[in-house]
């Protein structure tokens, strides 16, 4: 429980690190663990100090002899570095933890007594770490959890169905069934309501057709009115239309002169715009002729520009030369350079080659470690996984037996049941007839006495004399038929009961045997169902192990993939070699290069570059000469073209003045037409859109004419129809209809309602009794599990749980096994008792308490002495030792460590409790186990024949040796 770095001795040499190894075994296996505790030590590199964790290896050294352990060999890693890694591979090892360690193998100073003044719950958390009893605990927590389920499920849906009950205002099924009666009700009414309104609304729809009908009748006479009176009031329009036409036909014989008028303007019009083009012609022409000039002049000024060019080609020329003639000198470079790729591109491939095998090596390394640890796991749960299914084969079978009894011992029971009802019906079915058969004996007796007569023989008995015959009433004797009826149930009843009884009989034989079979098996520690869950879990955790792994042919894959990188570092040494000189070559062939293109230009050393060059120069010179010739031919082609649009200019000037003659002479004869028909040029434009539609204007008049004159007959019969009618009040009457609509729609939607109402309600009260009927019946169902589960987890008079319960049934053992230890040491006086009833409120069960003999009373444990409680707890450690290792196969307690409390106890000359307590010790010894005792009591110091002395100096403490180890 130190510090870490409290471990570290104040008088090592600063350049030693403080270590502890460790060898150990367990049955067989042999094992080592090395742990460092966390301690500053000096740095490899430089002045000062640095610190190292805390770290722990566990290694498996099964098959190496001790000399054989050394620091380069401990066997194969179990775990490493991580200190809680290790500490749970040694739990899982050894079946216990440290706490546990403390109370049943060292028993540390001033802390030996713990186990024996701890509370129940105290040590309840230590017992349930040495005694597996989960099962237990698993069980409880199943059934409290199955319980819950079901006390939710059925709380859930009652508050269910309380929710849907008051979301519809009822506040129980009783207030639901009543609130159907009154849904029920209300319907009833609302459909009466409806019946009337609907009543109420027929007749106003029939009034409101008929009202519709004289209606009609006065809206015809007032739209035949209305025709008239609008007909009559074009009558002066339809006198102008009139009018028009006779002006339209007049002004429609001038049309002839007036188209000549038109199309002489027409041709003013195209000869202006001749003109107008012929005139832009002109005067772009002799732009074009000017702009050609222009351009010729520069053209000319350019021409030494050309001559430039001609001495560039030429150049460029000779450059072509110095490159062809380095064709040679480039392609070796290009030769070499590739080569340099290659091998450049081999070193790298050799490069990453050896990277990839030593990674792969690497890889198989880690893997080869991870199948060692994995191998020994895997053998270690084999071995657990084998002995398991052995003892879930015995727990099987031991089950079916137990199963097999209970079977047994219910047809038993079962079989008593009904042979105790047919025993009872055979009882039932005798009394019955013997009473019939009395009664019909009485009757008999009757029918013969009456035939008797004095001096007679009785044709029973023979006799003369009849001193007192039968004489009572016969009105309720039995009938042959009921005797032979009773008689025949009696029978079946009675054959009935003796088959049960051979039946019960074999099944008593069954039983007995069944239960005569049960003790030559084995009990088994745990139940099938929980070793076959341990089976699967050790399956699992083995199969999660992933295969197995060849390990010799893991080894042998990491040595090929050895010898191949060192195969591989030669070749990349080689191909070194081979890069660099090829880097020397394409260098010298650089260089002659530079030598033979050092007057050719940098951008023009390639081939396709220059001819790109000397294309460009070319076409530019074409260019030029092309653009020269062009410039000349344009200049006289624009001049000529200029003095052609002079030449068409002066003829449109002339075509546009024989237009306007012409169009002066249609005018004139125009004008004089108009006179003769005795328009104005006014009258003729505004009367001209009639000339269009003279046809239809005239129609129009006619029509309206005809109109007129129908619609005033129209207007007669139609004033004539309504002459004695009275023109009814349609908006009042259908506002009737609207309002008994309206009441109509609200009654039905009444009643619809009701009715969805009533339907709801009576299908809510069919669910809810269906499920409450299932909740009840499933509340009913389930009392025994919430019982059972209020039982085992502590709702009972002595306030323990089935775990509690089932440690306790541990502890006995425990107890009695410390008392053969205490009463040696005590001289019989003390005998440990377990505590059931405890005090206070919590966890009760696992109370000790000290019976002592010379008062014939139990007390508690604290009011033991000092010397006492050490002999108690001593006692309480080795009966829990004993206990522990007998009950788990996997833990070995044959050693126990004792530090102190001897000086508590009495000597008494050598004869008192100490005495006692080494005896009982060296009786463990003589046991072959182990007892490792550290005092500082000279009589325990004697007693002791092997050990060592700690000695204390002033440079430190020394390991004195006394006797063998």
């Amino acid at each position: 429980d130190q510090e870490a770095p409290s471990l570290r001795s104040d008088h090592a040499d600063s350049s030693m690190l403080t270590e502890v190894e460790f060898v150990f075994e367990i049955g067989a296996r042999r094992f080592v663990i090395l742990r460092r505790p966390e301690q500053m030590r000096l740095k490899q590199k430089g002045d000062g100090a640095t610190r190292n964790p805390h770290e722990a290896f566990l290694f498996d050294a099964t098959g190496l002899a001790l000399d054989e352990i050394n620091e380069s060999q401990r066997g194969k890693i179990v775990a490493e570095k991580k200190v809680g890694v290790v500490d749970a591979a040694v739990t899982e090892m050894l079946g216990y933890g440290a706490d546990q360690f403390r109370q049943i193998v060292l028993l540390p100073q001033g802390r030996f007594e713990t186990f024996l003044s701890a509370k129940t719950k105290d040590r309840l958390e230590i017992l349930r770490e040495l005694f597996d009893v989960s099962l237990y605990r698993l069980l409880t927590s199943k059934l409290r959890a199955d319980a819950e389920v079901v006390e939710r499920h059925v709380r859930d849906e009652r508050e269910v169905c309380a929710r849907r009950l008051a979301a519809e205002g009822f506040e129980s099924t009783d207030a639901l069934t009543a609130g159907i009666v009154d849904a029920e009700t209300r319907h009833a009414d609302l459909r009466d309501n409806e019946q009337a309104a609907l009543g109420i609304f027929e007749a106003a729809q029939s009034m409101v057709r008929e009202g519709e009908k004289i209606e009609a009748q006065f809206k015809a006479a007032e739209e035949a009115a209305s025709t008239r009176a609008a007909l009559e009031a074009d009558k002066g329009e339809m006198e102008a239309l009139a009018a028009r036409v006779v002006r339209a036909e007049r002004a429609r014989s001038l049309l002839d002169a007036e188209a000549n008028v038109t199309d002489a303007a027409d041709e003013v019009r195209k000869s202006e715009d001749t003109l107008r083009r012929a005139r832009e012609a002109a005067a772009d022409a002799e732009a074009k002729a000017k702009s050609a000039a222009e351009a010729l002049k520069k053209e000319a000024d350019r021409a030494g520009e050309i001559e430039d060019l001609r001495r560039r080609i030429e150049e460029l020329g000779r450059h072509e030369q110095a490159l062809a003639k380095s064709t040679g000198i480039a392609d070796e470079l290009e030769k070499a350079q590739a080569a340099e790729r290659r091998a450049a591109g081999k070193l790298d491939d050799a490069r990453r080659s050896l990277t990839d095998l030593q990674s792969k090596r690497h890889q198989k390394s880690e893997a080869l470690k991870a199948a060692r640890i994995s191998e020994t796991r895997r053998q270690d749960r084999a071995a657990r996984l084998a002995a398991l299914k052995s003892s879930l084969a015995a727990a099987q079978t031991f089950e079916k037996a137990s199963n097999d009894i209970l079977t047994a011992k219910t047809d038993f029971e079962k079989l008593g049941c009904d042979h105790q009802t047919a025993a009872h019906r055979a009882e039932e079915t005798r009394a019955r007839f013997d009473d019939i058969e009395r009664r019909l004996s009485a009757a008999q007796a009757l029918h013969l006495a009456a035939k008797l007569e004095s001096g007679a023989p009785c044709p029973v008995c023979g006799s003369t004399e009849h001193p007192a015959p039968a004489t009572r009433a016969t009105e309720h004797v039995e009938s042959d038929q009921a005797f032979r009826e009773a008689r025949t149930a009696f029978q079946q009843a009675d054959q009935a009961e003796r088959e049960l009884a051979q039946k019960l009989a074999g099944a008593q034989r069954v039983l007995e045997d069944r239960q005569a079979r049960l003790p030559g098996l084995d009990r088994p520690d745990n139940s099938a169902a929980e070793l076959n869950a341990k089976v699967l879990d050790e399956q699992r955790a083995l199969d999660d192990l992933g295969p197995q792994t060849d390990i010799v042919k893991a080894e042998a894959e990491i040595d090929r993939l050895s010898g191949e990188i060192e195969t591989l570092d030669k070749l990349r040494d080689t191909l070194q070699d081979a890069y660099s000189e090829c880097q020397s070559k394409t260098s010298g062939e650089r260089v002659r290069l530079e030598e033979m293109l050092a007057a050719v230009p940098e951008h023009l050393r390639k081939q396709d570059a220059l001819a790109a060059a000397r294309i460009k120069d070319s076409q530019t010179l074409a260019d030029r000469q092309m653009a020269k010739a062009t410039a000349e031919r344009t200049a006289t082609e624009t001049r000529e073209a200029a003095l052609t649009a002079q030449k068409d200019q002066q003829a449109a000037d002339n075509a546009l003045t024989i237009c306007n003659e012409r169009h002066s002479k249609a005018v004139d004869a125009f004008r004089s037409r108009l006179e003769q028909t005795g328009l104005s040029d006014d009258d003729f434009r505004a009367v001209k859109p009639a000339i269009a539609t003279i046809s239809e204007d005239r129609a129009t008049v006619e029509q309206h004419h005809r109109k007129l004159e129908i619609a005033k007959e129209t207007a007669k019969k139609t004033a004539a129809a309504i002459q004695e009618q009275i023109r009814p009040d349609l908006e009042g009457i259908m506002a009737q209809q609207r309002d008994a609509g309206e009441k109509l729609a609200v009654a039905t939607e009444q009643r619809s309602g009701a009715g969805h109402r009533l339907q709801q309600l009576i299908k809510l009260r069919n669910e809810l009794a269906e499920t409450l009927r299932k909740l009840d019946e499933a509340e009913a169902a389930s009392g025994p599990l919430r019982n059972l589960a209020a039982l085992v987890n502590g709702d009972n008079a002595q306030k323990l749980d089935l775990e509690t319960f089932a440690i306790g049934a541990m502890f006995d053992r425990v107890l009695e096994a410390a008392n053969l230890r205490i009463a040696p040491m005590t001289n019989n006086r003390y005998r440990l008792e377990r505590d059931l009833e405890g005090a206070g409120r919590g966890r009760r069960g696992l109370g000790i308490q000290a019976f002592d003999v010379f008062t014939g009373k139990a007390r508690p444990t604290a009011t033991l002495s000092g010397g006492e409680t050490f002999i108690a707890a001593l006692a309480l450690a080795l009966g829990l030792a004993d206990v522990v290792e007998s009950a788990s196969g996997k833990i070995r307690l044959d050693t126990i460590f004792i530090d102190e409390g001897f000086g508590s106890l009495d000597t008494e000359n050598g004869t008192g409790t100490l005495d006692q307590v080494l005896q009982v010790l060296n009786k463990l010894v003589s046991q072959n186990r182990a007892v490792g005792i550290i005092s500082h009591v000279p009589l325990v110091q004697e007693a002791v024949p092997n050990g060592f002395y700690v000695r204390k100096e002033i440079t430190g403490s020394k390991v004195e040796a006394r006797g063998a180890l």
